[in-house]
This record gives C-alpha cells, structure tokens and sequence, in this order.
C-alpha cells in the first residue's frame, strides 16, 4: 500500500500496531550494478571459431568455448563427462527475464512470470538476466555461442528487474514462492537489497521448507559507493539468511575479487571475473561481457543442478554440503574452521562435486584373463585395475574361487574410488600341472558399501615350453630414449639457484594456441614462456592444473633442485628442427642422487621429454600447462601418475581441446 512522502515511518508504526498485522515494512528496492563501469580493457568480443570442432574429453563443439575461462576454472569439461543435467530438472532464474527467442534456450523455457508488469510475458528488457541464465544453462554441443554449465536443465525464469534492473522486495518474495510451488529444486538469485525483511525471509524459508535449494549473490559493495547506499561490505539479502547458499566471486587467476562481499555467511565462491577480464555469455539477441557476483551466483546454481541429478533423493542440505566439502581451498587467507569470509568453503570444484555425487559401484572385470606357463616360464602376474566411477570409496575383498592351487590374488582387500583407483594382482604359478588348458575365477565383492560384485575368469595355457618374450607382463610403454648429448656442444646456462634465463629458439613454436619465438629455462627442471612472475614459485613443485603460477609452461621434472650442488643447464640446437634443453646431474641436497633428464623442442609442434638417469618413483611434477592454469597434461604429480625410470622418453603435443 502506499503511504505519503514522509510519512513511512508512522504509517508502517500504525499498521504494526494494528492486531491483525503480523508484520508492517517497506517494500524495498532492490537495483542490479556492476562493481563499476564496463571497462574497456575487457578487450573486444571473441572471435567464433570459422569451424567449430567435434567435442572432446568433455569439451563441446560450441564456437566459444575456448574463451569461457569460468567453465574451465571450474573443472567444468570433466563435469560434463559425467553429466550435463537433466530436462526433467528445473533451474529458476530469478531476475530480469530470459530473452526467449535465443538460440541457446530453445525448448529449454518453462512459461513464466512477469512481476514487473503483471503478465506472461518474462522478456528480458535488462540483459542481466538472460547474461546469467546462459552461464547456468546454455545449450552445448549445438555448434553456436558458448555452453551453460548445466545445459540440459529447463529455466523458469521469472522477471522481478525492470529495463533498469531494478525491483522490488515483495515482487521478488512472490517470484521465491511460485518458484517453490512449480518445483523449481534451485532458485538463482543473482541479486539483492541492503535491508533485512520479513516478507523476504518468509519467502526464503517457503521455499527452503520445500526443498529448495536458494543460492544467491552476495553482492559487489566489498569498496563501497555510491551505488551501496554509500556503505562499505554491507549485508546483502536474501544472500545473508539463513539457510541460503551465498556465493562470492574469484577472478581468472583464483584471487578474490576486490568488489566482491566478505561476510560470515558467504558458503562458496566461484568465478566472477574482474573489468579487464569479463565473462562471457549470453545476452538478448547475442553474446557480451559482465562480471560481478551475479555471475558467480549461476555456476553455483548449475553445478548444484548436476550434484541433484546424479542424487535425485538428496536435500538441499545435503547438495550444498556435496558443494562445498569438494570446493578447493583457494586464496592467502586461512580456512581456520574449514571456510572464510572471503571464499566461503572454497572455490567451486564441479568435477570434484559430481564425482563424489556419482553414486559408487565397482566396474565388472568380464574378459578373461590369460596365462601361458611352461618350460621357463613358472610364474605371471596380470594387474587390474579395480574403477569405481564415484570418489566415494568402495570397500571390496578378493578370493579365488576356482583353482587354488594355481591362481593366487594381492591384495585381498582394498577400497577403490575415481580419483585413486585400487589395483589387483592375478598370479598364476608356480605348479606342476600336467601340460593343458584349465580354468579358475576370483571373485570380487563389495564389502561397504554393499554394490555388488563380479566374477573374474581365468585361463591357464600349461605348454612343454615357453619362449619368455610372450610374457604378458610388461611394466613400462614408453618410448625408449634416444638421448642428445649437449656436454660437448651444447652451451652451458650457468644458473644460480633458484633462477631461469631466457633462449631465443630458432623456429616459431606453438605452445597450446599461442606462438612463441622464445623461452626461459629454470634450474628448477621447467622451462617457460613469457617473462618470469615475480610472485610465482618456480622451486614449489604442484600438481596440474593449478591457477598458481607458474603457468604456460614445460615441467620435464619440476622440482627444487640446486646446480650449485654440481649439477648443470645446458641449452643445444644439434640441428634445424630440435632444440634441446638439458638438466645435467641436477640435485636437491647434497646426498643426493644426481637426476639427468631433458626437453626436445621440436619444429613439428611436439616436446619429447627424455630420462637418462631419474629416481624411481620419479620426484617432482612432469607435464604441460596452458597459461591460465585451467588446462594441463600432467604425467606425474608427487610420484603418482604415469611411471617413468631411466631410459624413458614421452611425447606431449601441447593443442586446446576445442
């Protein structure tokens, strides 16, 4: 109802004092900003790639995918793997309305509602919805535009934003509830207010009673202005109720974003970008930049789409909760009680979420497993891998079941998830069995939690004699080095510890979708492109990808070796096609065993990692990684991954997967 200019306050005393009126207050006026103005450095739109390329390893065919940085910051491409959604899920978006005639929403548009005018009609007039919506739910894989996180889910978009984004609380409290009652499971809230409300939180717990799941932006006031009400770090509504999920915002390189709230309620932070480096997606009629914590607040609401769809019984509690114990711990600051102020629990992970939302199984081993003893040959082993497709662990046990005497099993029992799949070792031998074919199984069952189980088949092939060169076990694929030896002709670098010294190359390389004419070489077995980073941690090896520089880089054994303790970097071109850079005798402390390995640049676009002589597990981190650090080949990682010993040598052709 409305009151006379100045007489708020006594109006809303006299209502409240009233005994039928549960509550009396203004309906406040929410206004969407950007933390300041579209800044030019933003650069100009992409360019659609000319042909968009078959999708792969989760990457779909859609033209700007590769500038979609957030997606990747996310682990988004893994994700997708899993799951894209559901269509049978409902998103709502609440804001100023989806632009319904886009491409990147067809068939995807439930009917909605138009708070701001009263109809049918919820047309964006603004761009910030429609801008929001295409990052939780653009369609993938249809060879135009950018891809949604969850982008088989529908939208009920509901507009409470007028052309100037701006609303009000009451509409926005109505939009909560219809969204509860059409069994929209997540409600987007890309925005909000300064001042605390009944009818809101009303609303928030409506649907919060129904198993909704509300996530909301915590808003861009971290610096204060004009457009805050001239406050610093206010509260931010609904984002501030209990209950909510509030989200903050990182930028490219997992930093906090300055503008970004810092509160005791915030659960999560995603990526949200700065002014020079936007996010890019749909608006009405085609494609722009925003930034803000309104575009960190939808890749929430997306990844809790896809956690719902892999767990469909689940309650909101229970979806959030997936979220934020598999958000990475991002940033300076501590996590003193398992979150902060700044990123909440952590960055959103949604690879990790929907890995540990899979529900656990174990893989069914059916082909058989062969073996051929006689002659020499007494004994072999065959390893299995045991795949559980979720990270949450099964507890599993082995046993031969068929032929004792023969086949034996290692390890009995184990547990097995995605991201740490157990091993099983089948031996068969030594025996005395007469020369013939026999037959054997182990059985392996789950023990917690109980998923089933499998039968192995086994073969046994018992000959008079056996040439050892068929033996099955072979523990090592890789290429065996062909080492270029750069003592004699190479040229000595001289690096101190802890530094790197730039090489001009003699060809044009590509390193993933850039060019380059030079590189630097670290004494710490890394070499890189692109001047030094005065904050990177060349002599701290980690594991790929990471935002943490360095970045854009080739870690051939990246570790905290010292050449003062002997060892040497040499640089070598031993013809027009390779250049090479050798890390000769390299150490860590002084009882050390020396480590000899080197990088093959060559014409071709490939790198060939070569091992004359490495410890065995191999220490340090091996791999390639593209410059933002959401994209990387990584071998090893702290003596896990792919094993590598002297004598080894591996190709890595360093391309973009879109």
């Amino acid at each position: 109802m409305a009151a006379p200019v100045g007489q708020e306050a006594a109006e809303i005393r006299r209502l409240a004092a009233l005994p039928w009126v549960t509550y009396a207050e203004p309906n406040y006026i929410v206004q969407v900003f950007y933390p300041q103005e579209r800044d030019a450095t933003a650069g100009p739109a992409p360019q659609a790639r000319s042909q968009a390329a078959e999708g792969v390893s989760g990457y779909p065919n859609d033209p700007f995918i590769g500038d979609q940085w957030n997606m990747r910051r996310v682990g988004a491409p893994a994700a997708w793997d899993v799951t894209t959604g559901s269509y049978s899920f409902v998103v709502a978006v609440i804001d100023s309305g989806i632009d319904r005639t886009h491409p990147e929403f067809a068939n995807r548009l439930l009917p909605g509602r138009d708070y701001v005018n009263s109809d049918n009609d919820p047309s964006d007039d603004c761009g910030h919805g429609t801008h929001v919506a295409g990052i939780l739910a653009a369609a993938a894989n249809n060879a135009i535009g950018v891809a949604g996180l969850a982008s088989t889910v529908k939208l009920l978009p509901l507009k409470v934003l007028d052309s100037s984004g701006i609303g009000t609380y009451d509409n926005i409290a109505n939009a909560i509830e219809r969204a509860a009652d059409s069994n929209a499971q997540v409600i987007n809230l890309s925005l909000g207010g300064f001042s605390s409300s009944s009818r809101l939180q009303q609303a928030v717990n409506y649907a919060l009673a129904r198993n909704a799941l509300v996530v909301a932006a915590v808003g861009n006031c971290a610096q204060g202005g004009w457009q805050c009400n001239d406050q610093t770090n206010p509260d931010y509504y609904p984002a501030a109720y209990s209950g909510v999920l509030a989200v903050a915002a990182s930028d490219h390189y997992d930093n906090w974003a300055s503008y970004s709230g810092y509160k005791s309620y915030v659960q999560l932070a995603a990526p949200g970008g700065v002014s020079s480096d936007q996010i890019w997606s749909t608006v009405p009629g085609g494609y722009d930049f925003e930034y803000g914590t309104s575009m960190a607040t939808p890749l929430v609401s997306a990844a809790a789409a896809l956690v719902w769809t892999l767990t469909p019984a689940a309650t909101y509690t229970q979806v959030a909760d997936i979220l934020k114990n598999t958000a990475d711990k991002i940033g300076p600051d501590p996590y003193p009680t398992g979150r902060n102020d700044y990123f909440g629990y952590g960055r959103l992970h949604v690879a990790k979420a929907v890995r540990w939302a899979y529900p656990p199984s174990l893989t069914p081993i059916t082909s058989v497993q062969s073996f051929t003893l006689g002659g020499p040959v007494m004994q072999q082993s065959i390893r299995l891998n045991l795949v559980n497709p979720s990270d949450q662990a099964v507890w599993w046990q082995a046993t031969v079941t068929q032929e004792t005497q023969w086949l034996t099993v290692n390890p009995s029992s184990g547990s097995t998830n995605f991201t740490s799949p157990d091993t099983l070792t089948l031996r068969a031998g030594p025996t005395t069995l007469s020369p013939g074919v026999y037959t054997g199984a182990v059985q392996v069952q789950s023990l917690y939690p109980q998923v089933g189980g499998f039968t192995i088949p086994v073969r046994l092939q018992i000959m008079n004699t056996v040439r050892q060169t068929f033996l099955p076990w072979i523990a090592n694929q890789n290429t065996r080095v062909a080492w270029i030896d750069s003592l004699d002709s190479g040229q000595p670098l001289n690096l101190g510890n802890d530094s790197a010294r730039q090489l001009l190359l003699p060809f044009p390389f590509r390193f993933y979708d850039r060019t380059y004419t030079a590189i630097w070489a670290s004494d710490n077995g890394l070499a890189f492109f692109g001047a030094p980073d005065a904050a990177a941690r060349y002599n701290q090896s980690g594991c790929l990808p990471t935002a943490a520089t360095p970045n854009n880089a080739i870690y051939a054994l990246w570790q905290d070796w010292d050449p003062n303790l002997g060892g040497q970097v040499y640089a070598h071109q031993p013809d027009d096609d390779r250049y090479v850079i050798t890390w000769y005798q390299m150490r860590r402390t002084a009882g050390d065993q020396p480590h000899t390995f080197q990088l093959v640049i060559q014409r071709d676009g490939r790198l060939l990692l070569q091992y004359l002589t490495v410890a065995n597990p191999i220490p340090g981190t091996v791999g390639i990684e593209y410059f933002d650090g959401t994209l990387a080949t990584q071998v090893v990682c702290n003596s896990s991954g792919r094993a590598i010993t002297g004598g080894d040598a591996l190709f890595l052709h360093p391309e973009v997967p879109w």
